[in-house]
Parts: structure tokens; C-alpha cells; sequence
């Protein structure tokens, strides 16, 4: 990505912490902001968006933030706005890629030129402040990756999770100075509704049986966390917020295959973010 000239940095203001629709389903580090998720580890904030909050109608409601479904788009701009809004990051400090189902993480260190188009990736990995990676999913899995010196959002499927993505994202990140990283894996589909055919078993045969494959289904956070784990992250710095996508309730999360399970782009799409927060920063409340 190229460079652009430096802007004022927008003061950042979310809040951790709000409102609980959760109950006492979230554990740390995972916490309610409103209706959505957030999660705060050493050197950044990450948040997990839900579907609740926008303004789209059927089938995409409500908030979906997919560029490329066939929603009507000035109603997906106004629920980008919101997003950004909930940030507290303009989305012109958005760093976002062309999503492909690829192990590509791009690595980001100077602001980009908001005009350039965007690489295809399915990770972003940065040492900026005030900028936030993003990534958006209706089923993978968003991980983010927290560290000092940088943070990372990776979109993971399973051909991007059978090609090593988290891998790459966690590689990407180290190249960026990241030593001490933590993950934390968002709402994505679980074993519980991920059944799979022959075809997406053989992506995971080097894995046990009864890990990652079990009878006709895939457990693709059981995936994530043995590639975290070979990447020397420590399975105590792995943290999975546990909440399926397709099983929750359809107010909560954009599924595709709960919903349509045809063209991907009838089915809307979340957003996860994450962004980096200095070591000095004040405690949210």
C-alpha cells in the first residue's frame, strides 16, 4: 500500500464498556459495547461488530457492511458510518484489503493513499496509530492479534485457514517488530453447524481426527488455535469468545450458510476491527 500524507489524528473515544445484552454469556476479555463485542489486551482494542444497529432492510438488516453484497448501498454507507462512528476511527483510516480466501496478509506501516485500490489479502497487519484494521465475515472466523507494537485483523475461512492464514498473520506481525502477541477469535461458525464434505476434510488431514475433523463437520476454531499454537503463541494467550454464527439468534449475526447458503452476495456481512492503544492510555470504563 502507498504512502499519503499525514492528516490530524481524530481522537479516539469508544467505550469498553456499556450497556450488557449479553448476560453473562462474554467472558474476559471479551466484554458487551452495547450490542456488539468488544476485547482489550495489551496494545490494542478490537471490536466485533453484530448485525444489530443499522438501517437495511430484508434480507441484509440491519447492519451490514458489505461492499460487495447486493444490499442497497447508500443504506451499507450509512452503516459503515455508524461502524465508524462506534470506533471512533473515520473511515478513511480504515485499512481494509480485497478479501480472497488466501493466506495474504498485508503488512501496512505508512498511511495508505485512500484512492489505491485495494490488494487482495485476507489479513491486515499495522503499526499505526489511529488506524484501524478491518475485516468483514458472515460465518469465518474474524481473528485479531494484539501485541505492543502492533495489531492484526485476519479473515479465515477454511481454504484460508488450510493455506496457513493465521500462520501468515502472526509471521506478518513479528516482521513488524510484534514479539509478545495475544489472539482473540470473534464470532464465527461453529462445529455445532459446520458440516462439510469430503473435499474440506482433506484440507485438515494433518490435523488429528477428532480435532479439527469430527464425523461429517469441520471445527474450524480447533484450527485456529493449533495454528496459533505452532505460531509460539501460548494456548493461555488464545482467547475464543465461543459464540457460533450460524446457531445464534438471526438478530445477532449476518450467516450465510444459515440464511441463504446461495450467492454470497444475498447475505450481509460484519465487521470486526482492531486498532492500536498506546500502553499509557487511560482505562476505559
Amino acid at each position: 500500500m502507498s504512502a499519503m500524507a499525514a492528516s490530524p489524528k481524530p481522537k479516539i473515544t469508544t467505550s469498553m464498556k456499556s450497556r450488557n445484552v449479553w448476560g453473562d454469556r462474554l467472558q474476559e476479555p471479551f466484554s458487551a459495547v452495547g450490542d456488539h463485542i468488544g476485547c482489550e489486551l495489551p496494545g490494542g482494542r478490537a471490536l466485533f461488530f453484530t448485525r444489530r444497529g443499522g438501517v437495511s432492510g430484508e434480507p441484509f438488516e440491519e447492519l451490514n457492511v458489505g461492499l460487495d453484497t447486493n444490499d442497497y448501498m447508500p443504506a451499507v454507507e450509512e452503516n459503515r458510518r455508524r461502524v465508524a462512528e462506534q470506533m471512533g476511527i473515520a473511515q478513511e483510516r480504515w485499512l481494509e484489503v480485497r478479501q480472497v480466501h488466501g493466506a495474504n496478509v498485508a503488512l501496512v506501516t505508512e498511511p495508505p493513499d485512500p484512492k489505491a485500490e485495494k490488494v487482495d489479502a485476507d489479513g491486515i497487519a499495522t503499526t499505526l496509530t489511529d488506524h484501524a484494521a478491518v475485516v468483514v465475515s458472515a460465518d469465518c472466523l474474524p481473528v485479531a492479534l494484539f501485541a505492543p507494537e502492533g495489531v492484526a485483523m485476519i479473515h479465515a475461512g477454511w481454504r484460508g485457514l488450510s493455506a496457513d492464514v493465521l500462520k501468515k498473520g502472526v509471521e506478518t506481525l513479528r516482521e513488524a517488530g510484534a514479539t509478545d502477541i495475544q489472539a482473540a477469535i470473534g464470532p464465527s461458525i461453529g462445529v455445532c453447524c459446520y458440516e462439510v464434505n469430503t473435499w474440506v476434510h482433506r484440507s485438515f488431514m494433518r490435523y488429528p481426527r477428532g480435532t479439527a475433523r469430527l464425523s461429517n463437520h469441520a471445527h474450524l476454531k480447533n484450527v485456529a488455535r493449533l495454528q496459533l499454537q505452532h505460531a509460539k503463541i501460548a494456548l493461555d494467550k488464545v482467547h475464543d469468545v465461543d459464540i457460533c454464527t450460524m446457531c445464534a439468534p438471526r438478530s445477532l449475526f449476518h450467516s450465510h450458510r444459515r440464511d441463504y447458503g446461495g450467492d454470497p452476495q444475498d447475505t450481509g456481512r460484519q465487521a470486526s476491527a482492531v486498532w492500536r492503544v498506546a500502553d499509557d492510555a487511560p482505562a476505559t470504563d
